[in-house]
């Protein structure tokens, strides 16, 4: 079906919502047959049934979409389970005048009688425009139904859109960019992980497993970002309260919205506001100084080309300045014959140098990096290149630098620490990590900002998969500096491995992994000689909505039961850790299985988020029964530093496991 023919004449029409209804059938009613009064869509939102429409069968789950004109016969038939559904009736014309063309194309398409099955790649946000529209509907005021037939129009062109997309690319939707786009359009009304599972119809494992795999990343945690980013831009352009802005971005608890602001920006929303606003007045001040935009600041002092004029800490005024200034013919002069002597004297002397045996490279050994390898001089002029090689990646083969010295990296932050590299800067996300010092990084955003990427003048760029599509594409990046795209492991020393490759600093990469398995041998040691082989452990978190239990991929869990091999409780270890349709570093349980999971010794990890579920989960007695309460066998850790699987935050969290178990 060609959709932009459709689009082409939706765009035209005038119409007139005449009725929208939310119908549930069950198996028990039988068949339900009537004819549609009006061109309707037809869009399940629960279960699955058998629709004919004119006689030709339609098998109908959850968020596909019918269509038919007026007169079209219409027979549901239900499966086992409940089917629920939205008709939304409307009538379409195109108004007069219209060119003859486009009516002679009305009358062969019939784009608003025409009968088709879709299955939109990105349902949810069109089930909330229908939801927002049969709600409205049955309010039943004026400006109620002006607004759901704004809602239809959005409806019909989100639709096509979704369509014609997906007609193009043939393929299968990005479930990842599906719940990106659904956070970034919904992000002031209440989303629960469980919300994204079900309109994308898997699992809340699933979804977070391979959203965490490719923005590096939990649903929630994005869900965070996008309010905090709106919550900014509020602050920034606005006087509304504190109270309006939180409610605005999704929380009711203007207290609860500012720990959350401070803890993602290090500022208050009013430290944030005052300090935007004293940018505000020194930017609009006419008596202030303004700079180059394309220089950045306080970037160099002095510059590697030789007799350029060192202006990057002056600032325009004072080039202005000096431009306004004329020396006197005399000054010139004068200048001009200095500049000759100094000439003349310098050939002299560089020529006595080689006649009596000196090497030029005794007489500058700045430049000694810049000379060939034969020892040929360079053309005066000519701009030296670092050595080169090529690395295979996720998008090909590129050239990169042999030891590059400028890297931007959007998720590798703390690997290349640990080989003693500084970043020139990352995204926000890995800017946040407890464990790193980050101190002078560029914060890139997320998306990462191209802007700032090529402000840094980077010699190489170390992005992954979830970064590059939604920050412009690998072209764009490839345009700034060489640019690979690698998997992460999320294990320590195979990240720190392929670090010391594409770095050339394999032999560091080799002493780390070294050393670190030494701290393993030495931990392990420690805790062998003052805990019981029996003893088993369990690692938990407590959220509001539901206790997660942890195997052994993070949250310690790594430490505890693979490098100290520490015995987990049976459950543990049958439910999660053995069980290969586990994908995700956790489970979610209800409260009251939590004994069964809970070994002799119980490790929580809390944050200011989960504290005040944590706390409430300790006043009841289900926690106080539980066996490590009772001998106690609790440890508190931090689940900000522990969510990490770097380098560096994996030796302190070898170091505080070690210093708790033996303590």
């Amino acid at each position: 079906m060609n959709w932009n023919e459709h689009i082409l004449l939706w765009n035209q029409a005038a119409v007139r919502v005449l009725d929208i209804r939310h119908q549930m059938r069950v198996s028990e009613e039988g068949r339900h047959a009537f004819l549609l009064p009006s061109s309707a869509f037809l869009f399940a939102t629960q279960g699955s049934a058998c629709v004919w429409l004119d006689g030709e069968p339609n098998r109908l789950r959850r968020y596909h979409l019918l269509h038919g004109g007026k007169g079209t016969s219409v027979e549901i038939v239900t499966a086992a389970e409940p089917f629920a559904y939205y008709l939304i009736f409307y009538k379409a014309m195109l108004p007069f005048p219209v060119s003859s063309s486009l009516r002679q194309l009305a009358e062969e398409l019939g784009p608003f009688r025409t009968i088709y099955h879709a299955a939109p790649p990105e349902p949810f946000s069109l089930y909330e425009k229908v939801r927002r529209m049969e709600l409205l509907w049955r309010q039943g005021k004026t400006l109620d139904q002006f607004r759901v037939k704004s809602l239809f129009y959005e409806f019909v062109h989100e639709l096509l859109r979704q369509l014609s997309v997906n007609e193009a690319a043939e393929g299968t939707p990005d479930m990842v960019m599906s719940a990106m786009r659904y956070i970034d359009e919904h992000y002031p009304e209440s989303i629960g992980i469980q919300d994204l599972a079900d309109m994308l119809a898997c699992s809340v494992s699933y979804i977070a497993r391979i959203f965490k795999a490719q923005v590096g990343t939990s649903p929630i945690d994005y869900l965070i970002h996008v309010r905090i980013e709106q919550a900014k831009q509020r602050l920034a352009s606005s006087e509304s309260s504190l109270q309006s802005i939180a409610l605005s971005v999704g929380y009711s608890d203007v207290y609860y919205f500012s720990r959350l602001f401070k803890k993602q920006t290090g500022v208050s929303p009013a430290q944030f506001r005052k300090k935007i606003l004293k940018e505000q007045q020194v930017q609009h001040n006419p008596l202030s100084s303004s700079t180059f935009s394309i220089v950045p600041k306080n970037r160099f002092l002095y510059s590697d080309i030789d007799n350029e004029n060192q202006y990057h800490q002056k600032g325009e005024v004072q080039l202005d300045m000096l431009r306004n200034t004329r020396p006197s013919m005399a000054a010139a002069m004068l200048l001009c014959l200095t500049l000759l002597i100094s000439a003349c004297q310098t050939g002299g002397s560089q020529a006595n140098n080689l006649n009596n045996g000196a090497s030029p490279a005794s007489q500058a050994t700045t430049t000694q990096s810049a000379q060939p390898e034969n020892g040929t001089a360079s053309p005066e002029g000519e701009k030296q290149t670092a050595p080169m090689r090529t690395f295979k990646h996720l998008h090909g083969e590129t050239e990169i630098p042999e030891q590059p010295q400028r890297i931007v990296t959007a998720f590798h932050v703390g690997q290349l620490l640990a080989l003693g590299v500084r970043p020139l800067g990352s995204s926000t996300y890995i800017l946040q990590n407890p464990a790193l010092d980050t101190t002078g990084m560029e914060d890139l955003g997320v998306p990462l900002s191209l802007e700032k990427i090529t402000e840094l003048e980077p010699d190489l760029i170390i992005l992954i998969e979830a970064y590059v599509e939604m920050s412009g594409g690998y072209e764009a990046f490839s345009k700034i500096a060489p640019t690979i795209v690698i998997e992460p492991y999320y294990d320590p020393i195979k990240d720190i491995a392929l670090m010391g490759d594409i770095l050339g600093k394999q032999a560091e990469a080799e002493n780390w992994i070294k050393e670190f398995e030494e701290k393993i041998a030495v931990s392990k040691q420690k805790v062998n000689e003052v805990l019981s082989p029996d003893e088993s452990f369990t690692i938990m978190s407590v959220f509001e909505k539901s206790p997660r239990i942890y195997r052994d991929q993070n949250m310690g869990g790594n430490i505890i039961y693979k490098y100290l091999g520490l015995k987990p409780n049976e459950k543990v270890l049958s439910d999660l850790i053995n069980n290969k349709e586990q994908a995700p570093p956790y489970k979610e349980v209800s409260a009251e299985v939590i004994p069964e999971f809970v070994g002799d010794r119980l490790i929580v990890a809390t944050n200011e988020e989960t504290k005040a579920a944590f706390e409430s989960f300790q006043g009841t007695g289900l926690w106080a029964n539980l066996a490590p309460v009772k001998n106690n066998k609790v440890e508190i850790i931090d689940y900000d530093l522990f969510l990490q699987n770097d380098p560096i935050a994996v030796t302190k969290q070898l170091e505080l496991l070690t210093e708790l178990l033996v303590k």
